[in-house]
Formats: C-alpha cells, sequence, structure tokens
C-alpha cells in the first residue's frame, strides 16, 4: 500500500515539476518561430515505444527540429485528434474522423512519454542547411489551420506514413528510403506482432478486419508501423554536397526504462481460446446428453442458445456496419459474416420466452450447412480467421443443426 502511495505521488510529482517548467520556459518556447533555421538546427525522427494502452499498442512517430541558437525545440505530431469535435465517436466509428497535425515544445512531449514509461529514442538526420528549411519550412506550412487536417486511416494514412510523405516529397530523389522486401507478411500478420499479449483486443479487431487485410503489405506500405519508418531511415541513403551518405547520422535514446520490449513480449495467457473452446466443449456435451434421451432442453436453450446466437447476431450486426457504412478500407469483405449472421437476432430476440418459431428450424439447418462448409474450407479462404473462431463456429453449427432437426 505505502509502496502504491508513493509510486502514486512520485508520478503527480512528476507531473507538476514538468508542467511548472513548461510555465517557466514557455515565453521562450512561445516566442515568434524564426524564418531561417540557423547553422546549427537538427532534424530528427523521434521513435516512441508501444505504451500499456490499446490507442499505444504500436508505438509512435513524430519530427523534432531544435535551432537552440533561436531556442527552438518543436516537436510535429500527426497523431493528434479532438475529442470535442461534434458527432467524435460516430466520425471514428465510420473512419470519417479527422486527424490533425500538432506542433509543440518537444519537453512537453518527453514529459508526457516518461510518464506513460515509454522508451524515446532519436535519428538525428544527416542534412543540408538547405533540405532542413525545407523540411522546416513545409511542416510549418501544413501546421496552418487550413492545412492541418486529415483523414486518418490506421494502415495508409496515419502518423508514421505522414512523416515518410514530408521526407519523400520536400526530399524528392535526394532521399533513397530503406525498404525491406525480405519479410512477406499481410497487415494482420504486423498487427498481430503488438497485441500478442493483448488477446481480447487482438480477437476484437480480427472480427472487425475483413479479407483486405490479409494481402501482403508491400514494403513501402509497411512503414505505418512507426519501428518500421525507424528501421527504414536507419538504412536510408541520402545525397548533398556532392556525395551519398547515410540518412542517420546519429541515433541516441532519449528516455529508457529498464526491461523495456519493442514489441511488447511475452504473449499473454490465451483466455479467449480458453473460453471459446470451454464454450465449445459444454455446448458439445449438453448437446450430445440431450440428444441420447430424445429430448429438448428448453432451460439449456434459455442458458446457452440465446447468448450465443445473439452474441453471434451482434457480430454480424457490427461487420455488415462496418462493411457498408463506413469509409475504412480494410473491414469490407469480412468472411467472419459466414458464421455471425445478423438474422440470428431476429430468430431468437422474439423466442426469449417462449420456443422459437418453427420456421427457425429450416433457416437454423441452412446455417448449420453453411457453417459446416466455412469450416471445412477454413484454411482455403482468403482471410485468415481467428483461430478462437472455430470452436464458436462449431458451437454453433452444432446448436443450429439441433435446433433445426428438433433434437434439442
Amino acid at each position: 500500500m505505502t509502496k502504491t502511495v508513493r509510486s502514486l505521488s512520485s508520478r503527480y510529482f512528476r507531473l507538476l515539476y514538468g508542467f511548472i517548467s513548461l510555465l517557466l520556459i514557455s515565453p521562450l518556447l512561445s516566442q515568434t518561430l524564426p524564418d531561417t533555421l540557423s547553422p546549427a538546427a537538427e532534424v530528427s525522427l523521434i521513435t516512441v515505444y508501444p505504451g500499456n494502452e490499446l490507442y499505444s499498442t504500436f508505438g509512435h512517430s513524430a519530427i523534432r527540429i531544435q535551432d537552440y541558437p533561436q531556442r527552438l525545440d518543436r516537436i510535429y505530431n500527426y497523431g493528434t485528434f479532438d475529442f470535442d469535435e461534434p458527432g467524435f465517436y460516430i466520425k471514428f466509428c465510420r473512419g470519417k474522423l479527422d486527424y490533425k497535425l500538432a506542433a509543440y515544445s518537444y519537453r512537453f512531449a518527453q514529459m508526457i512519454y516518461e510518464d506513460e514509461r515509454r522508451p524515446i529514442i532519436s535519428q538525428t538526420l544527416d542534412l543540408s542547411a538547405a533540405m532542413k528549411q525545407n523540411i522546416y519550412q513545409f511542416l510549418e506550412w501544413n501546421y496552418l489551420p487550413e492545412n492541418r487536417g486529415y483523414r486518418y486511416d490506421f494502415f495508409f494514412d496515419n502518423c508514421a506514413t505522414r512523416i515518410r510523405d514530408v521526407f519523400e516529397n520536400t526530399l524528392k530523389d535526394s532521399l533513397q528510403l530503406f525498404y525491406n522486401d525480405t519479410r512477406q507478411l499481410t497487415f494482420r500478420n504486423y498487427i498481430d506482432i503488438y497485441l500478442v499479449n493483448q488477446p481480447f483486443s487482438d480477437y476484437g479487431i480480427d472480427l472487425a478486419l475483413g479479407a483486405k487485410t490479409d494481402r501482403i503489405a508491400d514494403p513501402k506500405e509497411v512503414l505505418f508501423l512507426p519501428d518500421y519508418l525507424f528501421e527504414s531511415f536507419a538504412g536510408a541513403r541520402i545525397s548533398h554536397s556532392g556525395s551519398e551518405r547515410p540518412l542517420v547520422s546519429s541515433t541516441d535514446t532519449l528516455f529508457w526504462i529498464d526491461g523495456a520490449q519493442n514489441p511488447p513480449l511475452p504473449a499473454a495467457f490465451p483466455w479467449v481460446h480458453l473460453i471459446t473452446w470451454s464454450l465449445f466443449l459444454i455446448v458439445l456435451a449438453k448437446t450430445i446428453v440431450d440428444w441420447r434421451a430424445n429430448k429438448t432442453a428448453s432451460a439449456f436453450r434459455r442458458a446457452i442458445d440465446y447468448p450465443l446466437f445473439g452474441l453471434a447476431g451482434l457480430v454480424g450486426l457490427l461487420i455488415v456496419f462496418l462493411w457498408f457504412f463506413t469509409d475504412h478500407q480494410t473491414t469490407p469483405n469480412n468472411w467472419n459474416i459466414a458464421w455471425a449472421w445478423p438474422m440470428h437476432l431476429l430468430v431468437f430476440l422474439p423466442g426469449l420466452f417462449k420456443s422459437p418459431p418453427k420456421w427457425t428450424q429450416v433457416y437454423l439447418t441452412l446455417a448449420a450447412g453453411v457453417v459446416l462448409v466455412l469450416v471445412i474450407a477454413w484454411l482455403w479462404i482468403p482471410q485468415k480467421l481467428h483461430s478462437a473462431t472455430l470452436p464458436l463456429a462449431l458451437a454453433l453449427m452444432i446448436r443450429s443443426f439441433a435446433i433445426g432437426r428438433n433434437k434439442a
């Protein structure tokens, strides 16, 4: 208890200290920005390790520009959004939420990441004075209120891909980013790496993403992840002053936590698999017992069937919504719809207090057949379904067949 209180007190003290420090230096940091960087200016790529929250699971990237002779130390962050934006949650769900470029004191950013215990790595870039000036001017232009917003997409337009594009667009043919073509992983494979210790988040995201996520990501597209943007910069080449040289002149650890791992390992206990396989075994055992006794199991139906089919129906509604009513590029063509039928809600909700109508027997026999085909073709369909879905689909198939045949 004492240790916890001290830890919390220490955290709040650091936040208070950082806030007071920011107030003290704010007159220096809020001064009019220079039009032209000095020869001592530096441009760096900042990579922040993943955090404990889902939104920070994949890490973060930002650009830092330092010009100490002119008292400038500014970070440019493409990963911000406004919770107060009208219709925030609806826009987020529909893939219509605009993110914004934010620019603020690096010291403030470091204070936040230190409090979250997220290591910070800096790659200082070997650029000519003209290149630094071009990047600085572009970022300041991009930070204007009329330019700073953009339509966010997790895979194709995010805080890391925006930085890739900034450097490619400003440095043009002088820059040769490193694109690692040795990996042959899908978009789903890449995000699975980061969700290995978050089994429930991993399962939920897998259910929401469609078949488009299962195509191989080309080497440039992989840079949607900050780690691979870091890798690309580390192996990149830049041409200026009559020679070609490595883009990164130095790599420095600005903040570190002992034991930090990126991506976070080891894997968590597979709770999702335990739950779905346990449910399958219960359903299988109870269905066999009732079948042999040649009796229906109304109590069991209310305890298991209604939640089971109700959950499948809700998942189906979510899939249909993400597929047809949002701008998300990777949620259409979702093969989970083969077992998660939205119609399951219409079949079972009216029967919460009475037996399902007779026509549902035909419906459920058909549903059982479709799931059977899905299970047989599991390894050949053009989407990698989460392995914890298999026992859930099997449970639905067994109950659909049993009820459809009037055997349970």
